[in-house]
């Protein structure tokens, strides 16, 4: 009797200890399973959006000058996926009047979530014998998603101080620029894309100013502002899934600010991993100028 006393009260105690180790290893693995589920529907997401892109029924989402998702000049309403890269660099020249305006410009993106990313960009330029670098410019745009059945919506926030080289430009200038972009892909692949946005600038620059003591002049420094809309719009069509198709109309949504006004514009993407895109049109602003350009784009998967 003793024996089978001692026998069912060491069950008892056997059962109790596994009953708590089995508790916490459950949990752990229910736990494990939830994330791997988790991440399996965001890698199904990427998978399909990868699919999408490569499959002609999507323009081929590349990069703007500035080295973000977009066209040529505007950001669409795409974002990076997390930890993904994006950078550009581009070619461009603008014939306006009597002058030649050059620019060599690159900028950087990259992934910190889903929806939100982060950019910085400049440009070389070379114009009526002056050269140098333009403003640095930076900021990032978060990514609402689709909000409805092929609408995609993003806002974002950009500053620019410069310029970097300080010739023929003033001291410096500080700019500041929201936006709102969205970007409407129908079930051909034909995509709308604009962008809405306000542009605040202030900047500075050297004055002679008269005196009625010898010199009879010193010198001092003259800060102005102003501000301005932004009103970008494009449309883009996949010819097939390595051949993108762009027009663009860029109203003051140009990069370092020098490169003309208004760009109309058409041109080419191709590639995905590794893109290239070329442009040519008409730039709109005091007088009519040609514009052409081209560059490279390089995506992380």
């Amino acid at each position: 009797m003793k024996l089978l006393t001692r026998v069912l009260v060491g069950g008892l105690a056997l059962a109790f200890v596994l009953s708590l180790c089995a508790g916490p290893a459950d949990a752990a693995s229910k736990k494990k399973k939830k994330e791997t589920k988790k991440e399996e529907k965001k890698e199904a997401k990427r998978e399909a959006r990868r699919e999408a892109a490569s499959s002609g029924a999507h323009p081929i989402e590349g990069g703007n000058l500035s080295g973000q998702p977009g066209y040529f000049y505007a950001p669409t309403a795409k974002t990076l996926e997390k930890g993904q890269l994006m950078g550009s660099g581009h070619l461009s020249l603008d014939v306006l009047g009597g002058n030649s305006i050059f620019q060599v410009p690159v900028g950087v993106t990259y992934g910190i979530t889903n929806k939100i990313q982060i950019n910085v960009n400049t440009s070389f330029y070379a114009v009526g014998g002056a050269s140098g670098l333009y403003n640095i410019n930076f900021g990032g745009k978060y990514g609402f998603g689709q909000v409805a059945k092929g609408l995609d919506i993003a806002a974002g926030l950009d500053f620019a101080i410069g310029p970097l080289t300080n010739y023929g430009y003033g001291t410096g200038s500080f700019g500041v620029d929201p936006y709102g972009a969205a970007t409407y892909t129908f079930k051909d692949g034909l995509q709308l894309n604009g962008k809405l946005g306000l542009y605040f600038t202030s900047y500075s620059y050297p004055t002679i100013i008269p005196t009625t003591t010898p010199p009879f002049f010193t010198t001092g420094t003259v800060s102005q502002s102003y501000t301005f809309f932004q009103l970008d719009l494009g449309v883009a069509y996949p010819f097939d899934k390595n051949l993108t198709g762009i027009g663009e109309l860029a109203t003051n949504g140009v990069i370092g600010g020098i490169n003309g006004g208004t760009p109309v514009i058409v041109g080419i993407r191709t590639g995905h991993d590794v893109q290239l895109q070329a442009f040519a049109g008409l730039d709109l602003n005091y007088t009519v100028g040609l514009l052409i350009g081209g560059g490279v784009v390089l995506v992380s998967k």
